[in-house]
C-alpha cells in the first residue's frame, strides 16, 4: 500500500513532465501516419542579470522561459495544438496579488494547454481549448518554493468563432471558463497572519469561509480587427468576466459576515493601431477597465468599515517601437503608463490613519530589448525595465504602493 501512496505521490508531483512525455509519445507515433503533418514550434530564453528595489540591489540572478508546441495537422481544415510553457523566474518583483502589491522573490510557471482548431470555410473558423497551470510564488528567503501563500492552480476552458468579413474585418469572438484555487491560503493564514492586514486577516479567517480566495469564472470577449491597408491595422476588444468566490462572505459594516457570497464583475475595453513602416513598428494599446465588487472591509484596529473595497477604474495606454535593422536583429522599445483610482477605498497616511480622500496611484514602466543572431537558431538577447510607482495612500505596512523597480538581463535565445 505504501508503494501505491509513493506512486500516487510522485505522478502528481512531475504531473507535468509526464504530461508533456505523453504528449511527445503520440505526437511520435502520429508521425507515422502519412496523412499528418506535425510541425514542432519552440522558443527558449535563458537570462542572467539583477534586480534593483529602492536603488537596492539583488544577488546575481537567472530568468528561464519555455514554450513548446507541436502543430499537428490532421487536414487543411483541421489542427490540433499541444503548448507546454515554462517560466522561472529567480528574481525579485513587485505583483499585485489580492488587492495590492505585493513583493516576490521567485516565481515558478507550469502550464499545458490543448487547442483545436477547424475551418469551416475559407471565412469562418472555430476553436476550442482546454489547460491546466501552475503557478509557485516565493516571498521571503525562509519560505520554500511551491509552499507559498499565493501559489495557485488554474483549470481553463474555452471556445471561438472566427470569421472574416469582406470589407477587411476579421471578428473573434467566444466564452472562457476557467477555476482558479489557491491550495496553501486556508493552511497557513494562521502563520502569516502577522504579515497581512487586519482587513484580510478578517476577510479570511475561518468565519468567513475556508478556501476564501477559490473563484470560478465566466468571461466574454469580442474582437474586430481591420485592416485599413497593408500598413495600418485597427484592433478594438471588449472582455466582460463574471468571478464567483463560493467560500468567501461579504463583509456587514459591523465587521460580522452575510450569508452572501462575493461576486466580481470585471469590465476591459481596449483599442489598439498596428503601423508597419520601413524597419520600424509602431503600436499603441489603451486599455479601460473597471473593476466592480460586492465586497466590503473592516478595519478592527480602527473600527473603520470600507464599502466596495476593490472597486476601481484603471487607464492603461502602452506605446511600443521595434526597428528591425536587419533579419532577426531587432531593438524593441516600450512604455507602459497605468493610472487607478480606487472609487471608495480611502487613502491612508505612513502610521495608517485614514483620509477623506479615495487612493489614486500611477505606474510608470520603460523598457527596451535587443536581440541579436549569432548562428542560425541562436541569438543573444539583452532586457532591461524600470518602473516607478507613486501613490497618494502612505501606508506600506502590507502593500507596496510607492516605489521603484529596475532590472537588466543577458543571455541566449533559441527558436526552432
Amino acid at each position: 500500500m505504501n508503494f501505491v501512496l509513493l506512486g500516487v505521490f510522485i505522478m502528481l508531483k512531475y504531473r507535468n513532465i509526464f504530461l508533456l512525455t505523453g504528449f511527445l509519445l503520440i505526437i511520435n507515433h502520429l508521425q507515422l501516419n502519412a496523412e499528418l503533418k506535425v510541425t514542432p514550434v519552440a522558443n527558449l530564453s535563458l537570462l542572467g542579470g539583477q534586480y534593483f528595489l529602492e536603488g537596492e540591489k539583488d544577488s546575481f540572478a537567472g530568468n528561464a522561459d519555455v514554450f513548446f508546441s507541436p502543430v499537428i495537422s490532421f487536414s487543411e481544415k483541421t489542427a490540433l495544438l499541444p503548448i507546454y510553457q515554462g517560466l522561472y523566474s529567480n528574481t525579485k518583483d513587485v505583483k499585485e496579488l489580492v488587492g495590492g502589491g505585493t513583493l516576490t522573490r521567485k516565481v515558478l510557471d507550469n502550464s499545458l494547454t490543448l487547442k483545436g482548431t477547424h475551418k469551416i470555410s475559407d471565412t469562418l473558423k472555430v476553436k476550442a481549448k482546454v489547460g491546466y497551470k501552475i503557478e509557485y510564488l516565493q516571498e521571503t528567503k525562509d519560505e520554500k518554493l511551491g509552499e507559498g501563500l499565493f501559489d495557485y492552480n488554474r483549470l481553463a476552458a474555452g471556445i471561438e468563432g472566427e470569421k472574416l468579413l469582406n470589407n477587411n474585418w476579421n471578428i473573434r469572438s467566444g466564452y472562457d471558463f476557467y477555476i482558479m484555487s489557491y491550495p496553501n491560503y486556508a493552511s497557513l493564514i494562521t502563520t502569516f497572519q502577522t504579515s497581512i492586514d487586519t482587513a484580510t486577516y478578517t476577510e479570511i479567517s475561518k468565519n468567513a469561509g475556508k478556501n476564501v480566495l477559490d473563484y470560478s469564472t465566466h468571461e466574454l470577449f469580442i474582437e474586430a480587427v481591420h485592416g485599413f491597408s497593408e500598413k495600418l491595422t485597427g484592433k478594438v476588444s471588449y472582455d466582460i468576466a463574471y468571478k464567483g468566490f463560493e467560500d468567501q462572505a461579504i463583509v456587514n459594516s459591523d465587521g460580522s459576515f452575510s450569508s452572501s457570497k462575493r461576486t466580481d464583475l470585471v469590465h476591459l475595453l481596449s483599442i489598439g493601431i498596428y503601423q508597419k513602416l520601413e524597419k520600424v513598428s509602431l503600436n499603441i494599446i489603451n486599455s479601460v477597465q473597471y473593476y466592480d465588487s460586492n465586497q466590503n472591509s473592516f478595519d478592527a484596529n480602527r473600527t473603520q468599515y470600507n464599502a466596495n473595497y476593490y472597486d476601481f477604474f484603471q487607464n492603461d495606454v502602452m506605446p511600443s517601437l521595434v526597428f528591425e535593422l536587419s533579419k532577426g536583429f531587432n531593438i524593441n522599445l516600450w512604455w507602459d503608463i497605468a493610472y487607478r483610482q480606487y472609487t471608495e477605498r480611502p487613502a491612508q497616511d505612513v502610521e495608517g490613519n485614514y483620509k477623506t480622500s479615495e487612493i489614486s496611484q500611477i505606474t510608470n514602466t520603460t523598457g527596451v530589448s535587443v536581440i541579436v543572431p549569432v548562428y542560425k537558431s541562436f541569438a543573444v538577447k539583452v532586457a532591461g525595465n524600470y518602473r516607478d510607482s507613486s501613490s497618494n495612500n502612505k501606508y506600506e505596512a502590507n502593500y507596496r504602493y510607492n516605489y521603484n523597480t529596475s532590472n537588466y538581463f543577458a543571455g541566449i535565445n533559441w527558436e526552432y
